[in-house]
């Protein structure tokens, strides 16, 4: 019974998007600029976030700190 419920509603839905459907629409000029702007902060919210886990990131690759230079004596 489910699995023809799940049939049924898969069909449905399949003619539900493939139904030809008048859309009056309308894309201003602004739309382009809207979509621009997401597309950007998008990366900019990714480029934010890899700098905050840059260290985590690095360590899934495997980096490791480099010694800092004339730090070679021993600590007592």
């Amino acid at each position: 019974m489910l699995k023809n419920s799940a049939y049924a509603l898969t069909l449905a839905l399949a003619l539900f998007l493939i139904a030809p459907v008048r859309a009056y629409a309308y894309l201003d000029p602004a739309s382009g600029s809207i979509l621009l702007q997401i597309v950007l902060g998008g990366l900019a919210g990714g480029a934010v976030i890899l700098k905050l886990f840059w260290g985590r990131v690095r360590g899934l690759f495997g980096a490791r700190n480099a010694p800092e230079p004339g730090n070679d004596k021993p600590s007592i």
